[in-house]
């Protein structure tokens, strides 16, 4: 690790989730800020469990290598939302396979599926020739297609294979079968009788920026927008429901709960009008309450009735659905921006279970409202307008201290040129290639005057187009490309290829490389020390997501957000 990314020691949040992915004792649900390494660790984790697995078949169980392989198939999947992850995860696993495991097949130990001119093709090709890997990394629509097509087939582990219904089997039988199953799984290999057979199947689903690869409607949605949804789910929704409801049988779970949690209601219910009818029938005998809640006064103790106590039953259920250990299937969960409602909402679809370790940040029930960004990173932003004018945004002070604040604000004011659409979708050809046009002047100027030491990350809107804009940098003399070249060795090797031989005249101490605003999704550049937002972000999430591909792992660094002028 050293060699390759000068890492040394796992940092405390790493030790911990690298633990509990070792030890598996839940699922996992981690929300902690950008460029903590959340994605790393796990990645790194996975591949030396997987080899240490592997290992274990070949030394204990006395499996040839290829049987080895074979019950390892397809032991973790990770989902990530777009490509460039994907790709970058993939890139990371050959580096530190090649150079930590040189005698183990690569092929056999991961492989990768994303969309797009030239991969698909060339993955199917690579699936067929080599069999199905252990640790399998890609996007949902990809993973969906070739789930449908047969070409990756997922089996479920061993303990969730053991919830398929019995016949004639009753639901206080199904529960009592359950918790015995709960015990087993929380029993390492070496003490069951299972073997190899044990380790068969999915048993780590890692879920990366959860929050983009569900999108799930806010909590400010609309009743139109929510209902849309249910009609036309996401390609991540699909792809999970099929894994977990249906090839790992935890829809019976699902059902199971809800069923007892509906009786568990009512029986409080119950509880709480009988215990209503006495106090009304001790007020009858002349009982007079000595306290007041108008005045803040509590009940005496032994009249406090708890308004939703807990169902003894309905815990004891809970306990025996946590069936996440080595034989069984756990399910991680990542991202900076996901709140407790995405947590929820999982929870409701049925696909956890139990209750989940929520690791990280503890203000995960805030949201966004208290989203950390990091100290050492400098924010600044610009105002461009169509005539060509650009001025600093300043902290709005009190009214009377406007003009003070921005001398130049009367000259705005003045101003009767046409403001752009704020929208880029709604824009005219004319409006974006002129705002393209200053834009990149801009960007053009800001390098020129910050000279960053480091790689520059520049972003547009997801519906601009890269392509596009890096020709009209090139105009004003800044050599752009796209971020794929960053993490594809084959594009990355052309293009350094073609700067040698454009030779000094695109010569800069820097690497810029220009991408959208989906693709800033744990995307990890090092030593880039300067970010340029074009455009106003879709959400405060996508602002944090941009600004935090630098200051990571506590080095210093600058976001410029260069926003068209608002009416």
């Amino acid at each position: 690790m050293k060699q390759l990314y000068e890492a040394t020691t796992p940092t405390a949040f790493q030790h911990n989730l690298i633990e509990s992915i070792l030890q598996p004792q839940s699922h996992l649900y981690v929300r902690q800020a950008t460029g903590s390494g959340k994605t790393f660790a796990v990645l790194c984790t996975l591949l030396s469990q997987t080899i240490r697995e592997h290992h274990w078949l070949l030394d204990t169980m006395k499996c040839s290598r290829q049987q080895a392989f074979e019950v390892q198939a397809v032991s973790t999947l990770i989902i990530v939302p777009n490509r460039e992850l994907a790709l970058q995860l993939y890139r990371w696993a050959e580096s530190i396979l090649s150079l930590a495991y040189p005698n183990v097949p690569q092929a056999k130990v991961v492989q990768c599926f994303v969309s797009g001119e030239g991969y698909e093709n060339k993955q199917k090709r690579y699936l067929k020739r080599h069999g199905m890997p252990a640790i399998v990394i890609g996007t949902p629509k990809i993973l969906n297609e070739l789930i449908l097509q047969e070409k990756l087939k997922l089996q479920a582990p061993s303990i969730l294979q053991q919830l398929r219904p019995q016949q004639d089997e009753s639901t206080a039988e199904f529960i009592k079968r359950l918790s015995k199953l709960h015990t087993t799984s929380k029993r390492g290999f070496n003490q069951t009788k299972d073997g190899a057979d044990g380790m068969r199947g999915l048993r780590r689903l890692v879920i990366d920026e959860v929050d983009q690869v569900l999108r799930i409607p806010s909590q400010r949605a609309s009743e139109k927008e929510k209902q849309l949804r249910k009609e036309k789910p996401k390609p991540g929704q699909l792809l999970l429901d099929g894994i977990l409801l249906r090839t790992c049988g935890l829809s019976r779970l699902s059902a199971i709960w809800q069923q007892e949690s509906l009786l568990s209601r009512e029986r409080q219910e119950a509880e709480k009008l009988a215990a209503k009818e006495t106090r009304k029938s001790s007020n009858a005998r002349g009982w007079k309450k000595n306290w007041d809640p108008a005045l803040g006064q509590r009940p005496p103790l032994d009249r406090q009735v708890d308004a939703m106590p807990k169902d003894p039953k309905l815990e004891k259920l809970r306990a025996s659905m946590d069936l996440v250990g080595w034989r069984s299937l756990q399910l991680i969960a990542l991202s900076a921006t996901a709140n407790s409602n995405v947590r929820q909402w999982m929870q409701r679809r049925g696909w956890m279970s139990s209750r989940p370790l929520i690791m990280g940040e503890p203000n995960e029930e805030a949201g966004l409202a208290r989203l950390k960004v990091p100290a050492e990173v400098t924010h600044y932003c610009l105002v461009v307008e169509n005539n060509e004018l650009v001025r600093n945004l300043r902290a709005k002070e009190d009214s009377n201290a406007k003009r003070e604040a921005l001398p130049d604000q009367a000259n705005i004011d003045q101003d009767t040129g046409d403001v752009w659409e704020t929208d880029v979708s709604k824009r005219t050809e004319e409006e974006q290639v002129s705002a393209m046009q200053v834009m990149a002047e801009a960007a053009s100027n800001c390098l020129a005057a910050m000279q960053p030491q480091g790689t520059v990350l520049i972003f547009t809107r997801s519906d601009a187009s890269t392509t596009k804009f890096a020709r009209v940098l090139e105009h004003h003399g800044v050599l752009a490309h796209d971020i794929m070249v960053h993490v594809d060795q084959e594009l990355d090797t052309r293009v350094s290829q073609h700067i040698k031989d454009l030779g000094s005249q695109y010569r800069q101490p820097f690497k810029v490389f220009i991408a959208t605003e989906e693709a800033a999704r744990g995307i990890d550049v090092r030593d880039t020390s300067l970010v340029l937002i074009l455009d106003i972000p879709r959400s405060a999430a996508s602002y944090a997501h941009m600004s935090g591909r630098t200051g990571r792992f506590g080095r210093a660094g600058s976001v410029v957000s260069v926003v068209p002028r608002l009416l």
